[in-house]
């Protein structure tokens, strides 16, 4: 398999967030997330792995506080990767 991934490089390389969602870490999901991170690291491109599977997490309830302060409003792991989302978005000249 080949990636385009253009307008995913950051300076002189590529990143991609890997999100297990399963609550098995070590299972089927991450077996074939596995065999998706191997092909992106053979073309280069660095990965990251979290896993949210074992966490809870909120669905929306629309309240905006995310417009407002750039957070859920709940504080679990989407605030987290939400920046990491951010910052590649802000390096790879997405939004400034």
């Amino acid at each position: 398999m080949k990636i385009n991934a253009d307008k995913n490089k950051i300076g002189n390389h590529y990143k991609v967030i890997i999100l297990n969602g399963s609550p098995k870490a070590h299972g089927n999901t991450a077996m074939a997330l596995h065999e998706v991170e191997c092909t992106l690291q053979q073309q280069g491109i660095d990965t990251e792995w979290i896993h949210v599977g074992h966490l809870q997490v909120h669905g929306c309830i629309a309240c905006n506080k995310c417009w407002d302060t750039g957070d859920c409003t709940f504080g679990d792991i989407v605030n987290e990767i939400s920046k990491k989302i951010q910052e590649h978005l802000v390096e790879t000249h997405y939004i400034r």
